[in-house]
């Protein structure tokens, strides 16, 4: 199920209550396009987290920025992390490793999760997160959205926000209602 059929079906049902309830779209959304597009399904607002990863303003490591910057649309993909959830990153040698089985042994001088079985545990997530976090990324992985590989630059936060104001605008006036 596509995301605008989900936003459509929550919308629908949000608009069924007296009380109004606000539908915030989130995955996926990258341009003022895209916030139009959710806008008019009937969303009160969007969330959007990777485009801002790209930012002057964003403390991610100047290496993990260059990876969105570096990455090619079939380069995002899927992996499991040590608790059993997905995570969507960005590929890599050391993603490669970890999804043809090979491990990372650690010692666990976190326990920072009780979900994780570090006897059966490919790797450290706290471990790899601060790896990524000191821009270690042979060593880690880097978390990013569906459209991570579309981020070209580092911008100033300023400099996106009107960005998006102007696409949005330009979007608003050029799509017709999906109602």
């Amino acid at each position: 199920m596509e995301l605008e059929d989900i936003v459509s079906q929550v919308v629908e049902l949000a608009n069924s209550f007296e009380q109004k309830i606000p539908v915030i779209a989130a995955g996926g959304i990258f341009d003022g396009g895209d916030i139009a597009k959710f806008l008019k399904l009937g969303a009160s607002g969007v969330q959007m987290a990777t485009r801002f990863v790209c930012t002057e303003e964003c403390d991610a490591h100047i290496n993990f920025k260059q990876a969105y910057i570096n990455a090619k649309e079939g380069d995002i993909t899927i992996i499991k992390s040590p608790v059993g959830l997905p995570g969507r990153v960005i590929n890599s040698p050391f993603v490669e490793k970890i999804k043809q089985g090979l491990t990372v042994p650690f010692k666990c001088s976190y326990k920072c999760l009780k979900t994780c079985d570090t006897e059966k545990a490919p790797y450290c997530i706290a471990k790899v997160l601060s790896n990524a976090s000191n821009g270690k990324l042979d060593q880690s992985f880097v978390f990013a959205g569906s459209n991570a590989y579309k981020c070209k630059e580092i911008i100033s936060v300023k400099a996106l926000v009107e960005n998006l104001k102007n696409e949005l605008s330009s979007a608003l006036n050029s799509i017709p209602a999906m109602n």
